[in-house]
């Protein structure tokens, strides 16, 4: 499991998730993602586009990240998994609590459009 961060600048702060996330990695993709997003009030968009597995371990790490970054009044936004992944993220409801978008391009859309509606 590696964690990239891919672009600081703009709206967000995006990172890119590669491999398995389970009971051997969840804590430090969880560390790794919270520490990678930093301060501030940008979202965060995770790129999900290269994690090839995801444990109840993994999901929990998401969930805790979600949690953190609400507490501080930011958004964590998921694009581009796996269509076995995402049915799992479907299946449990995390879609109803994460944004999970199609690709990066409809996650900054949904982001600036949440930004010109609060200003």
């Amino acid at each position: 499991m590696k964690v990239d961060v891919v672009e600081s600048n703009g709206p967000a702060i995006l990172l890119r998730a590669r491999g398995r996330i389970n009971a051997a990695t969840a804590d430090l993709f969880e560390a790794y993602v919270l520490t990678a997003s930093g301060g501030g009030d940008r979202e965060v968009i995770i790129d999900g586009s290269d994690v090839t597995y995801l444990s109840s371990a993994g999901l929990r790490a998401f969930l805790r990240v979600w949690r953190e970054l609400n507490e501080k009044s930011r958004n964590l936004h998921i694009c581009s998994l796996k269509p076995y992944i995402r049915e799992v993220f479907n299946i449990i409801g995390f879609d109803k609590l994460i944004p999970i978008h199609a690709d990066i391009a409809a996650a900054l859309e949904d982001i600036q459009g949440r930004e010109g509606s609060s200003g």
